[in-house]
């Protein structure tokens, strides 16, 4: 796109953003939205007029009718690289900024002092600003779901659980926690029209959440990893020994982190009633994976846990492929130990003789580093 030897089609900004998920394999129904001014372009962000995120495995997409496209790229063996991308510019001056403004939210301790992704849920109020007296929760996977998504809208049935979406503190410090459950349809809330799908589907949410802490997982342990290894090479002038204390301590200790988010340690507990979400994202989502004798790593469950199956289809994502290979490799014998023996960790779940069995399938036909490790043992 800088050399002008390809363009995005698209002549409004809508139809720009359509053109570009379709180019990184996003679907539509992927949407989620949210209200809160928690982002660079919060002079633009309103309950009116929320911010659109979209994504897939490896790309976040996020856009503000009348702002900016922006892109938060996972497909990076240097880590996550954040993008803009002005879709109000005649076609020949777009392009794809770097920008490090981003960073002031996005590396700090909620992201473990890497540059990362978070989902935050707050207190807004009628315009979309956080109550900041009132505090926030960071949304992670072990959040339960009375903390999550304040600011963001929320479409789906979710049973008599309750959450912080579709509402906002109203005068007199009011806050109505029945108000917007099981939401359907936003039309009362904002133009639909504006947006490239009708929802802010739960179920795409919750997935949001998982993918998110796995990148940040990933990521971290291998920026500190790398760290590690530098000064290790600074001590012992420029060579590495894996073996020694120190280092292998560190891998020990990134892989059991790694598997505890892959095999979902510390999931909250779906609610009892179970959660229905959009079945254009439940399409779209399993369509995106790879199945063996008819079973999937995507196949969603959203009654006591998400998934049918604990084992992680974040395994096929870039942020693990590019882990450092000690890492990688000890994560890979310690699942393949799991998946193929009863023994069980106590730090991390006990998987169904049946989850394990197809886990294992499933890997040993799709995932190469996987079956490296299984026709090794």
């Amino acid at each position: 796109m800088d050399e002008q030897r390809r363009t995005l089609p698209g002549s409004s900004p809508k139809e720009l953003l359509k053109s570009l998920l379709d180019e990184l394999g996003i679907p539509t129904s992927s949407q989620t939205l949210v209200f809160s001014k928690t982002s660079l372009q919060r002079d633009l962000i309103t309950p009116k007029n929320p911010r659109a995120i979209y994504f897939n495995r490896d790309f976040y997409v996020g856009y503000v009718p009348g702002g900016l496209i922006e892109v938060v790229a996972c497909d990076d063996p240097t880590g996550m690289m954040f993008y803009s991308l002005n879709p109000n510019e005649a076609p020949e001056q777009r392009k794809f900024v770097r920008s490090s403004e981003c960073l002031l939210c996005h590396a700090n301790s909620r992201t473990k002092e890497i540059p990362g992704l978070l989902v935050r849920s707050v207190y807004p109020d009628k315009e979309g600003q956080p109550i900041l007296s009132w505090g926030d929760h960071l949304t992670t996977p072990s959040s339960p779901v009375s903390e999550r998504w304040g600011g963001w809208y929320v479409t789906g049935k979710h049973g008599s659980a309750k959450h912080l979406g579709n509402k906002w503190v109203k005068e007199g410090n009011r806050f109505n926690n029945s108000h917007g459950s099981n939401l359907e349809d936003l039309t009362e809330y904002i133009k639909t029209d504006n947006y490239l799908a009708p929802g802010s589907d739960i179920t795409a949410l919750m997935v949001m959440e998982h993918q998110i802490e796995f990148h940040n997982t990933c990521y971290a342990a291998k920026t500190n990893f790398e760290r590690q290894v530098y000064l290790h090479k600074a001590l012992y002038d420029g060579k590495v020994d894996y073996t020694s204390e120190a280092l292998s301590k560190a891998i020990h200790s990134y892989a059991e982190g790694i598997l505890k988010v892959m095999l979902f340690a510390d999931e909250a507990l779906v609610p009892v009633d179970g959660i229905q979400g959009s079945k254009e994202f439940e399409r779209d989502f399993i369509a995106a994976g790879m199945e063996y004798d008819g079973h999937s790593l995507r196949e969603l469950r959203m009654q006591r846990r998400m998934f049918k199956y604990r084992c992680s289809y974040m395994i096929f994502s870039k942020s693990f492929e590019y882990l450092p290979t000690p890492i990688k490799q000890k994560v890979l014998e310690d699942l393949h130990t799991i998946l193929t023996s009863d023994n069980n960790r106590p730090s991390l779940p006990e998987l169904s003789s049946r989850e394990k069995q197809r886990a294992h399938a499933i890997l040993l036909n799709h995932h190469e580093a996987y079956k490296k490790v299984a026709t090794s043992r």
